[in-house]
């Protein structure tokens, strides 16, 4: 069994990008438009961070386990277990990860779904390359969300 922690414990390096782009929104904005709408956007800014902050804060701790028959999810604090053969579905999707690789968005035949970002644990690459492996064995290609 391999298991991948995350142990980063903020999230700001990954969402840099998308507050440098509300900063050159905002001073465009400001500049063309008003200083009332450039405010708006700096509270959109700092919204932003707050939910970052709040999210990085629950993540640490967690981990995924991957072995040939199934997948652990500790997750504050609590712990789901699934097998491979309750995979219904397995979705990617790059919302919120702009720079890194896709995040897995796994569906079981009881309708529970789990995200898994490989970026956001440790040897990150390998999870990737693993969680890849194990559901193409299984003919689980993951379609584009």
């Amino acid at each position: 069994m391999t298991r991948y922690e995350v142990t980063d414990s903020t999230r700001y390096s990954n969402a840099w990008i998308w507050l440098l782009l509300l900063l050159i929104i905002g001073f465009a904005t400001w500049r063309l438009y008003s200083s009332l709408a450039a405010f708006l956007i700096a509270v959109a800014g700092l919204i932003l961070l707050v939910i970052l902050r709040s999210k990085s804060k629950k993540s640490v701790g967690n981990y995924v386990e991957l072995n040939d028959k199934v997948m652990i999810f500790g997750q504050g604090g609590e712990n789901r277990c699934i097998t491979f053969r309750e995979i219904k579905k397995v979705k990617t999707t790059r919302i919120g990860s702009l720079l890194g690789g896709p995040a897995y968005i796994i569906e079981t035949s009881t309708g529970n779904q789990y995200r898994v970002q490989p970026d956001d644990y440790e040897n990150g690459q390998q999870l990737r390359e693993e969680l890849t492996q194990r559901l193409e064995q299984l003919n689980y290609l993951p379609t584009r969300n």
